[in-house]
């Protein structure tokens, strides 16, 4: 007469818990690995964000510099004006200082 019943309970409960544990585990491992690739997703969009964020930056500063330094048709139709007065002044100067050498010469 084997007494099988008190034997088999432990061993069962025993199993049954070891079970549950490697499942447990299991899920747990699971869910960390996932919550590791949550963490790494997160840090490279963090990095994206910033790079974004710095690119931004340097073109707002290259835009504002590009506006500061821009020359409108304004600016040449002044410049134009400008270099005709300033040629027009030497023209005149040049048949000046041309007549009274004429003139010197000439006597």
């Amino acid at each position: 007469m084997t007494d099988d019943g008190p034997i088999t309970g432990p061993i069962t409960m025993e199993l049954a818990l070891a079970e549950l544990r490697r499942g447990v585990d299991v899920r747990l491992a699971g869910l960390e690995g996932r919550m590791a690739l949550l963490h790494q997703r997160a840090d490279v969009q963090e990095r994206r964000a910033e790079d974004q964020a710095r690119l931004l930056e340097e073109l707002g500063d290259r835009l504002v510099a590009i506006e500061r330094e821009q020359v409108t048709r304004g600016h040449l139709d002044n410049r134009f004006r400008h270099t005709v007065a300033l040629l027009s002044l030497l023209a005149a100067v040049a048949s000046t200082v041309v007549g009274a050498a004429v003139a010197l010469l000439g006597r």
